[in-house]
């Protein structure tokens, strides 16, 4: 999309979600006082004698059986420079390609998740939100939020953020919602941009006896691939490439591919409902009313799911690949997609029915179907002009049975426990036990709070581990079944500002892509320990944030990690005119040298590589960040530390971070 359609399209699309909703707002009612609720903000007062109080609930669901979990609402006015970076707020750091959009893998390791069922697309999993995610809001009165990201460049360089988000409830029970986001990032490289639009419409229905949550999602990613740049001298020693004349503008550096492109996309959705059988019993605080007591719960939920992968590419490049064309020595155009339908049927006892019932517990059955789509290099079509168009298909079945238990009315103690297992199908014998606790108590006039989870689980290989063709690459391996076992906790103290979390995990007979950026397993145990540190000093207007994290891995030839990486931001935050929440700061985000894994543009994977380390270069970014009422908005100079540190700012082997950069953004809350 070019820039100058960016905006009138954008203003089109908040005409007309408004105008859709015009007549809802006069009908929407107040939420019941009993039901939680947070204060936001709200229109100046002295605009009304009326008391106008925005509430807002937010809700996440587990995706399997659409179990409920309140969580606050973002409305955090700092820290939202962030957003213009890859890892946004939700990882310390990643190995990406260097904008938005891009290719992403974090370097925590406890942070990758696979969100979904295509393993050629959980690079781009980053961009996408899962049901797990997603918030599904109850509000008072309408709300809107409009946002715009923007690197400042030409119109080869610049990239933008926008994003359009309404939600508002037709009447107390109902509430529909859409989110619209374009990614448009052009690159400071060449051939590095990336274009995507990410659509979600949603909705609940909650009443006492029926609740129901539905989310349909279309996911459009574009991503045009260079094979990163041809020397790194380019980047670590640019007078001698350009004989010291001078150093080469980014956009001009060479790359090694002019003609290759990835496109995904991913349809999805979501339903969830419950129906409730339970009691009416009288009000305590109203003889005249009645409640209605849940005690067990009908569940059903659905959800489907396609996505498709296709790298395309004008030639072979037989030189960067060093491999056969296995399909087509002019061309190439492989693919690979995944149908997904699942259907779970639950039962639960609720909690907090009766004194006697201190958790709920549930039983559910879950069928899983596969449909998994690929080349076959063995049945080549006779057309020879398109050596692409057979495909072949393979379906798998799974058919799960399950139980949880969860305990989150106690005051001292919550907790909740999950245990399926696979018992008819291909993958028959693959399991998952996971739990989690939560306990809130005193230290002193401290509040403290811990947490612990553990998980164990055992699967099968991923269809695409085992079996892939394409023009590039092919392989058929015979897999052993994968298990891992993790045990983690987290210490916080609020009023000191500090967390501390630590985590182990074991992995036995990992699936990796190897030096040739193909699957391999290595046979045995891998063990992963993980400690982080979070802290926040504040001494008068003078902050002093830093976050911190130490990784070792047993077998660091198969699963690379940083050492350290960490991230701290010092600035001064005050009022201005008692009106403005101003920070002014820097912050600086750093990892140690490793060999971190390359990208292969072909298959769409991070692979294990040892001829080069990165790392050991601060990213230095000062910003000022503002707050005024229903707006906020930011200016940095981002990249500051190419004038004076050692230029080795590498994100991913042979693919650069961005130049010295100006970022701004603003987003925009409308709460009528």
């Amino acid at each position: 999309m070019r820039h100058s359609t960016l905006l009138p399209l954008c203003l089109l699309v908040c005409f007309a979600s408004l105008s859709l909703f015009a007549a809802a707002q006069n009908s929407t009612r107040p939420l019941s006082e009993q039901e939680t609720s947070e204060t936001l903000e709200r229109p100046d007062p002295e605009a009304s004698r009326q008391i106008d109080t925005f509430r807002i609930r937010v809700h996440r669901l587990d995706p399997i059986l659409g179990t409920v979990h309140e969580v606050d609402f973002d409305t955090a006015s700092l820290d939202f420079q962030n957003n213009t970076f890859p890892e946004r707020n939700q990882t310390l750091s990643a190995s990406h390609l260097g904008n938005l959009g891009s290719p992403f893998q974090s370097r925590i390791f406890q942070d990758r998740t696979h969100k979904t069922p295509l393993l050629f697309m959980q690079a781009w999993e980053h961009w996408i939100e899962a049901t797990s995610e997603f918030n599904f809001i109850n509000t008072t009165k309408p709300y809107t939020n409009l946002r715009y990201l923007t690197t400042f460049g030409n119109d080869k360089t610049q990239e933008e953020n926008f994003r359009f988000y309404f939600t508002g409830n037709v009447n107390k029970r109902l509430n529909i919602g859409a989110d619209y986001e374009i990614l448009y990032s052009r690159g400071y490289y060449q051939r590095n941009s990336t274009r995507d639009k990410l659509a979600n419409l949603f909705g609940n229905y909650q009443s006492p006896r029926y609740e129901a949550y539905w989310k349909a999602s279309y996911n459009y990613l574009e991503n045009f691939e260079n094979g990163g740049i041809t020397d790194d001298r380019y980047i670590t020693d640019p007078l001698t490439m350009s004989g010291g004349q001078r150093e080469y503008e980014s956009i001009n550096i060479p790359v090694h591919l002019s003609d290759a492109s990835n496109l995904l996309k991913r349809h999805h959705l979501f339903f969830n409902h419950k129906y409730h059988l339970g009691f009416e019993r009288a009000n305590p605080t109203d003889s005249l009313l009645t409640d209605f007591i849940p005690v067990t719960s009908l569940i059903h939920t659905f959800s489907l799911e396609q996505n498709q992968k296709r790298y395309q590419s004008d030639g072979v490049h037989a030189n960067y690949y060093d491999s056969l064309a296995y399909f087509s020595s002019d061309f190439t155009n492989d693919t690979a997609a995944v149908l997904n339908i699942n259907n779970t049927f639950g039962i639960s006892l609720r909690e907090g029915f009766h004194p006697w019932a201190q958790m709920g517990l549930t039983a559910f059955i879950q069928h899983e179907f596969y449909r998994y789509t690929r080349l076959d290099v063995n049945t080549l079509p006779s057309d020879s002009l398109n050596p692409y168009s057979a495909l072949v298909r393979h379906n798998l079945n799974h058919l799960w049975v399950g139980g949880t238990a969860v305990r989150k009315q106690g005051k001292r103690l919550q907790y909740e426990a999950l245990a399926r297992f696979n018992i008819m199908g291909d993958y028959m014998g693959d399991f998952e036990l996971s739990g989690n606790l939560h306990t809130n108590w005193q230290l002193g006039r401290f509040p403290v709070r811990i947490d612990a989870h553990a998980r164990i689980e055992s699967k099968h290989p991923d269809y695409f581990q085992d079996v892939y063709h394409s023009n590039h690459f092919v392989w058929n391996n015979h897999f052993r079944t994968q298990q891992r076992s993790l045990l983690g906790g987290s210490l916080e103290l609020p009023a000191l500002g500090m967390q501390f979390s630590a985590e182990v995990e074991n992995l036995t007979d990992y699936i990796y892509f190897n030096r040739q950026a193909l699957p391999d397993q290595y046979e045995g145990n891998i063990q992963v320990l993980a400690a982080t540190w979070k802290q926040h000093v504040k001494l008068g207007a003078l902050n002093w944030q830093h976050h911190v994290t130490y990784q070792a891995s047993s077998q660091p030839d198969v699963l690379a990690l940083p050492d350290l990486t960490a991230r701290g931001d010092l600035y001064l935050q005050g009022l201005v005119s008692g009106v403005l929440t101003t920070r002014i700061g820097v912050d600086c985000q750093y990892f140690t040298a490793y060999n971190a894994p390359a990208w292969m543009p072909a298959t769409g994977v991070f692979y294990n590589q040892q001829a080069l380390k990165i790392g050991n270069y601060p990213l230095v970014n000062v910003y000022g960040n503002f707050h005024l009422k229903t707006m906020r908005f930011f200016v940095m100079y981002s990249h500051a530390s190419r004038w004076f540190a050692t230029p080795t700012y590498f994100s991913a082997p042979h693919h650069p971070i961005n130049p010295t950069v100006i970022k701004a953004g603003l987003s925009w809350n409308f709460y009528d």
